[in-house]
């Protein structure tokens, strides 16, 4: 007992640390604007070149962005009408009207708002720069919102931490204390980016780089990474507390010094390679000495993007349709399979059918384009030679019967290799339960049905848990191999998005990688979902 009283000292001393540093230490260092030595200074005329009139106008007049956005830095540059014009389409002379008009309204706006005469580093001075920025500026608003959220949150679930360490006793206090330390880091990380977007883009500083970064987020996050260190270790006591000792792991030393390399191995090349994902709030440059941060603009342009949006919607659809008819075909094939009574037509069968697996992604496109050709395909032949059309279809040229065609060539090729750990799990239901339900007069789908799939229930929810995960790796191969840019609204994925942009369209490594994060994280969720749902309904599950 002494000992969770040593716990509950140490953790409040520590949480209440983390409020103190959250209220009065220089909350966020923001950085210093070229030539100016306090506050800042901007030019409104820039600030509203680079606002979201531009999306606007452009959205409403339907004219290209990157027109609207050229018209309007002629105006910003001082451009007479008619130089203007001459780089306009007659339809499109509207715009600079909307442009104009729109433009002066918010450098009026901000003109009246004046200079930031200080470089203010408290708390509620952050709070108040953020608020100015989403009341005059027309730009970098969700960083803003961000900055405040997470200094007003990060306040309050150190308090409320500090509050259940107070009211709860026992070691059950360790667990919730855990998690809203966890969220902490995560929101002064947050608000460390947020911050950073809003000196670029409203306070226009040049360029944000690491040592521009104050320690205050730093202090959040150490002291509440302390926080979560001590909470797990109180969890562990509590939840291992009489079962595992010391004694215990000293006994097992060798099995433990044994999984050492292994460990190392995948701390270095699964987890060391995400520092590559800082360049998701970097404007990436490969050659460039300093990367310059920009925060969340690479992910605000992924979800306002229609290619990427549609990448998102092609990439749900195929992989719903991949695990609905994997799931499908596997378990009735390895049913099937597991009542063939002949076990040399069950092996060679079952090797005919998993052999497709190994065939590289280009051989299966061949085959797939050469049996829906319209020039002597064997689908379109047997179509039209049964009446069910008139003449071939072209399935390449028409986006509708892309994810179909996907769909049913990731059944052919995976359809035996998937059925593999289903006949496993079924070699482990006992034969007598066949044997009482043949007896009770239950024909073979009879025992299919009562005996074999509820035998295999928790492979098949386990797996399930695991492929929801997968959801948004729709693939990549079947869709670079079959799709062309005819159907390229339907055939495009996340992993081919982030193929063209990252290598070809611009080079744009900062986006491929936010877009990379924004599939992982959502995969994240889906699985910890699942899982959820099947600890809920009483099913097998992962952790």
């Amino acid at each position: 007992m002494n000992k969770g009283k040593t716990y509950y000292k140490i953790i409040i001393a520590v949480l209440c640390f983390a409020s103190v540093i959250s209220f009065f230490l220089p909350y966020l260092h923001l950085p210093e604007q070229k030539g100016v030595e306090t506050g800042y200074t901007y030019e409104p005329e820039k600030v509203a070149l680079e606002s979201d009139i531009i999306k606007d106008v452009a959205k409403e007049t339907g004219v290209a962005k990157n027109i609207v956005y050229n018209a309007a830095k002629n105006i910003y540059n001082g451009k007479d009408r008619q130089s203007i014009e001459s780089r306009l389409k007659e339809e499109e002379y509207v715009i600079i009207d909307m442009l104009t008009e729109r433009m002066n309204e918010l450098v009026a706006d901000l003109e009246g708002f004046g200079d930031l005469e200080s470089r203010d580093y408290s708390y509620f001075g952050v709070i108040k720069l953020s608020a100015s920025v989403i009341k005059y500026f027309d730009q970098d608003i969700i960083s803003a919102l961000l900055v405040i959220i997470s200094l007003i949150m990060t306040v309050i679930l150190s308090y409320v931490s500090g509050f259940i360490m107070i009211l709860k006793k026992g070691l059950e206090s360790y667990k919730p204390v855990k998690i809203l330390s966890l969220i902490n880091i995560g929101l002064a990380l947050v608000g460390l980016l947020s911050v950073n977007g809003i000196s670029i883009g409203a306070l226009q500083v040049d360029k944000f780089h690491t040592e521009n970064w104050g320690i205050g987020f730093f202090l959040i996050a150490v002291a509440n990474f302390i926080v979560l260190i001590l909470a797990v270790v109180g969890n562990m006591h509590e939840r291992w507390a009489g079962i595992v000792t010391f004694k215990m792991i000293l006994k097992q030393k060798d099995l433990i010094l044994m999984t050492i390399p292994f460990v190392i191995y995948v701390l270095v090349l699964t987890y060391g390679p995400l520092t590559g994902w800082s360049m998701a709030f970097q404007n990436y440059k490969p050659a460039a000495d300093k990367q310059a941060w920009v925060a969340w603009d690479k992910f605000v342009y992924l979800l306002t993007e229609k290619d990427f949006l549609l990448a998102f919607r092609n990439t749900i659809a195929m992989s719903l349709i991949n695990l609905v008819f994997s799931f499908v075909f596997a378990i009735g094939f390895a049913l099937l399979l597991n009542e063939v009574v002949n076990m040399k037509g069950k092996k060679f069968v079952q090797t005919v059918s998993y052999l497709p697996h190994f065939l590289s992604w280009v051989i299966v496109a061949s085959i797939v384009k050469n049996l829906l050709s319209i020039d002597g395909g064997i689908i379109n032949d047997l179509l039209v030679s049964i009446g069910a059309i008139d003449s071939p279809i072209n399935f390449f040229a028409n986006g509708k019967y892309f994810w179909w065609v996907v769909g049913f060539a990731v059944v052919w090729k995976e359809t035996g290799w998937n059925s593999i750990i289903y006949l496993a799990s079924i070699t482990a239901i006992s034969p007598d339960l066949y044997e009482a339900a043949s007896i009770d007069g239950a024909g073979r789908f009879k025992k299919m049905l009562h005996i074999t799939l509820p035998g295999i229930k928790s492979t098949i929810f386990v797996l399930l848990i695991i492929n929801f995960g997968m959801i948004m790796n729709s693939g990549f191969e079947a869709q670079l191999q079959l799709g062309n840019d005819i159907i390229k609204d339907t055939a495009e994925v996340i992993d081919t998005y982030v193929l063209q942009k990252s290598f070809f369209q611009g080079a744009d490594f900062s986006l491929g990688t936010a877009a990379g994060i924004f599939r992982s994280v959502l995969s994240i969720i889906l699985v910890s979902l699942a899982n959820r749902t099947s600890k809920y309904f009483g099913q097998e599950r992962l952790y």
